[in-house]
């Protein structure tokens, strides 16, 4: 199994983690998921399902999704010489 970005949400809470399969697996493992159940927990939520267990909502997270309104992407106007532009 490799490393995958998560989102996470605990049940009662509004708010939504991100983290890694790493750090999810050990923490259902803690509370009692088998070898077999991580396996298909994983592979469930690699294929992008939404997975609930153990009081925890898991969904694979695409770090693009998190960075709209924060990166903005530079457009030249027609105007615009792309050599007076600098950063």
């Amino acid at each position: 199994m490799k490393n995958i970005p998560l989102q996470v949400n605990i049940e009662g809470q509004g708010c939504k983690v991100n983290t890694d399969w790493l750090a999810i697996m050990a923490t259902l493992k803690k509370r009692g998921l088998s070898q077999l159940e991580l396996e298909s927990v994983y592979f469930e939520v690699n294929a992008g399902m939404l997975v609930t267990t153990r009081g925890l909502t898991l969904a694979r997270w695409v770090p693009s999704e998190s960075l709209n309104g924060i990166i903005k992407e530079v457009t030249l106007s027609s105007q615009e010489s792309p050599s007076l532009v600098t950063a």
